[in-house]
């Protein structure tokens, strides 16, 4: 018999194969090229759509566009570390995240949801999830 509680977790296989808990959502994009928007989910992710209905490409990131914003010490415009998301496309992506960002190319005026975020989340708690703050190919010094 086992002393060890069967729990989930972020190696625990079966928490992303019953994932699907639906998440939808969606946003303005801000007039400006440097403010992110960022989407938290109550569970960490497995797969997240992005729908764009903006005129212009869009940024998606896993920590802020701009360096300094708390609780994030870096942003993803150093090297580059985010998605472009080309104006009107979608994108599908398997990953885990308890949070997303998005930001705009352009400093255009914005009109209601140009962004829209699916997420199939599991059913894992959010404070297991481990800060991407300093990964490389996120957000880096």
């Amino acid at each position: 018999m086992s002393t060890h509680p069967y729990s989930v977790g972020l190696q625990h296989v079966g928490a992303y194969q019953v994932s699907g808990i639906p998440f939808c959502s969606g946003s303005q994009m801000p007039g400006d090229t440097t403010t992110s928007i960022r989407f938290q989910f109550n569970k960490v992710s497995k797969r997240l759509t992005f729908k764009s209905n903006y005129a212009h490409d869009i940024r998606i990131h896993f920590a802020p566009y701009q360096a300094g914003v708390s609780p994030y010490t870096y942003g993803a415009i150093t090297n580059n570390n985010f998605y472009t998301l080309a104006a009107g496309a979608t994108v599908s992506l398997d990953v885990k995240c308890k949070e997303v960002f998005v930001s705009s190319t352009n400093a255009a005026a914005a009109a209601s949801d140009e962004i829209q975020v699916f997420a199939e989340l599991t059913n894992i708690p959010t404070h297991l999830m481990y800060s991407l703050d300093n990964v490389t190919g996120v957000a880096t010094s």
